[in-house]
């Protein structure tokens, strides 16, 4: 009986689940671009009456992606429906009632708030992972792509890891080329350098990220293999640790640019109990960019850096705005970026252009004039507001010569991201990262607009930052430059070395030649070269070199300023976030740079 009871009771649900799907109403809708007339990707929210979203996808779970058609089901009663796309363009919202197999169509036209995009300036997420590690969900190339349009992105640089079986740069230049739109650009990119130095969570050296990179080496090797080879995931002690700035240098021979990212991110968690690494309940484990002192004052090696990252990270972010500020005030001119760190591969964060940075261009928007532009930057970031700025005729990132104090007319303006209920709260200018005029915007303003007389002085450099409804709506413009003719850039450090060279079984001094050695990637390039007798040589040498000694009858020893002077090293490996924001910190590179002392004991080769 109670098998049957249990039979009877499974047909009924069964029953019902057909009728309630038969009662269901359906909804087809189209999405326009407001200007053109033309069908544009979107991202749709439908919420039902019971107050459930309607969604498609686990990589997402705000609503669905469309590329432009969609048709859903939907129980009848009150629907409420928004279609947005992304920050640039005003978000729609509709609300229907709809009764038992009603077929409804509707359309949405988008239209663009700001005239950003007709000036030259393109929105693209660096910083995506379409398999971040977790590979709870799986995600293809047409599926990544659509995400991005929806969102409004112009181009989306996809890092590793990725859903080929032999990611080749060849076969990922493929898969993107299939799924690009002539408005639209999805590329692949590298998560590279990604360093904890010998597998170690606590000494990370640095994250990065790459734009515009070639493929393939000259010689012909493989971009990918070569950069990862030199960069060590957590619990790799293995490998043979490489400096950061070594696979700065490839990826510049490969045509491309570098950022730091997420370069105050740190936490205490459990970690351990794999290889070497005993479990730990509180272990600090760092995201830094713990290398980026030395980087700096032996460079910069670097081109950028994320100022911005994900909008729940705010004291990161704040932090990682600091250090800009510190670095810009003491005369670096390094770009400041954002990305979103998003990853397909785990529920619902499967958001690419979460935060996003725009680039301003003055000709075709390929990869590599992005790439090059970024670095100038001509960028401003943001998690929602947009921005323009401009004293007298000069844009962001421009360089203006100024010998003497000077007024300028400067104009602002801003708009609060396109999402239903975004507004502006609040606009700042910043001069050397001090806030000197505050606009506070009420009455739920969408827009803001001002032109105001500033003097100037030289070698000062302003910025504005925007505040949208929110903690988590900020957007940042990068510099507009004021300097002397006169005025010098920071130069790269050199380190003045003492070097002992000994019979390594003796300790009897020898005679030979010290090769200076740049690392590009895993290639030597030889730079100069210098004699020395009586075992000792003082000289100086870029702070990134490798120092080579050859004696003959000898085998040859190499070493690293960096790498195997231990006052260098253990500084980045213990570097903490407030040694981080500390210009003493920088300081203390440059005195331990003015005395490196290496010892060669040398092996003699027996036949």
């Amino acid at each position: 009986m109670k098998t049957l009871a249990l039979t009877l009771l499974l047909l009924l649900t069964v029953v019902n689940q057909t009728a309630s799907e038969n009662e269901r109403a359906i909804i087809t809708g189209r999405i326009l671009d407001a200007e053109t007339k033309q069908l544009i990707p979107g991202t749709v929210a439908i919420r039902t009456n019971d107050g459930s979203l309607v969604t498609d996808h686990l990589s997402f779970k705000d609503g669905f992606r469309s590329n432009g058609q969609f048709e859903k089901a939907v129980p009848p009663g009150a629907v409420a429906i928004t279609v947005s796309r992304g920050f640039d363009y005003d978000a729609i919202e509709q609300k229907l009632n709809v009764r038992e197999r009603e077929r409804v169509a509707v359309t949405f036209e988008l239209k663009r708030r700001t005239p950003l995009r007709h000036q030259g300036w393109y929105v693209g997420d660096n910083h995506a992972h379409m398999v971040h590690g977790e590979r709870k969900i799986a995600v293809d190339f047409p599926y990544v792509a659509m995400a991005a349009r929806a969102e409004g992105l112009d181009y989306l640089s996809l890092t590793h890891l990725w859903n080929l079986p032999n990611a080749t740069p060849e076969l990922l230049a493929q898969a993107c080329r299939q799924v690009s739109t002539p408005d639209f650009r999805l590329t692949w990119n590298l998560e590279m350098p990604k360093n904890f130095w010998r597998g170690d969570v606590s000494q990370c050296m640095g994250h990065g990220w790459t734009l515009g990179m070639r493929g393939r080496t000259r010689e012909g090797r493989d971009s990918i293999q070569e950069l990862i080879a030199m960069s060590a995931w957590d619990y790799e002690s293995e490998k043979q640790p490489t400096p950061n700035f070594e696979s700065h240098a490839l990826i510049h021979e490969l045509g491309g640019i570098v950022s730091y990212s997420h370069p105050l991110r740190w936490w205490w968690g459990k970690w351990g109990g794999k290889g070497i690494y005993p479990l730990e309940e509180r272990r600090f484990v760092s995201n830094m960019a713990q290398e980026l002192p030395f980087d700096t004052v032996a460079g910069p090696t670097y081109d950028t850096l994320d100022i911005l990252m994900q909008p729940h990270e705010r004291a990161a972010n704040e932090q990682a705005q600091k250090l800009w500020f510190m670095l810009l005030n003491q005369g670096y001119r390094i770009a400041a970026t954002a990305s979103s760190d998003t990853t397909f591969d785990n529920e619902g964060r499967g958001v690419p252009g979460k935060v996003r940075v725009y680039t301003r261009l003055a000709g075709e928007p390929t990869l590599e004039a992005i790439a090059q532009a970024m670095k100038a930057g001509r960028n401003f970031v943001t998690s929602g507001p947009l921005l323009a700025f401009e004293i007298g005729n000069h844009q962001i990132g421009d360089v203006v010569r100024l010998d003497m104090p000077d007024q300028r007319r400067a104009r602002i303006k801003a708009w609060a991201s396109g999402a239903v209920g975004e507004y502006l709260t609040k606009v700042e200018l910043l001069n050397n990262g001090e806030v000197v005029k505050t606009w506070p915007i009420d009455n739920r303003r969408t827009e803001f607009s001002t032109e105001f007389e500033i003097t100037i002085s030289p070698n000062t450099w302003f910025i504005v930052r925007g505040f949208g409804s929110n903690d988590n709506q900020t957007a940042l413009t990068n510099p507009i430059y004021f300097e002397k003719g006169d005025n010098q850039k920071p130069q790269p450090a050199q380190a003045r070395m003492t070097a002992s060279i000994t019979d390594q079984a003796t300790g009897e001094p020898l005679e030979g030649v010290c090769d200076v050695i740049q690392m590009v990637g895993r290639t030597a390039v030889k730079v100069s070269q210098h004699e020395f007798k009586n075992g000792k040589l003082m000289f100086k040498a870029p702070a990134t070199a490798r120092l080579q000694m050859r004696v003959p009858g000898y085998a040859p020893l190499m070493k690293s300023i960096f790498a195997d002077y231990p006052p260098l090293l253990e500084l980045a490996l213990k570097m903490r976030s407030d040694q981080l924001l500390d210009w003493r910190t920088f300081e203390e590179i440059k005195r331990r740079l003015a005395t490196v002392q290496l010892e060669f004991p040398l092996r003699r080769i027996t036949k």
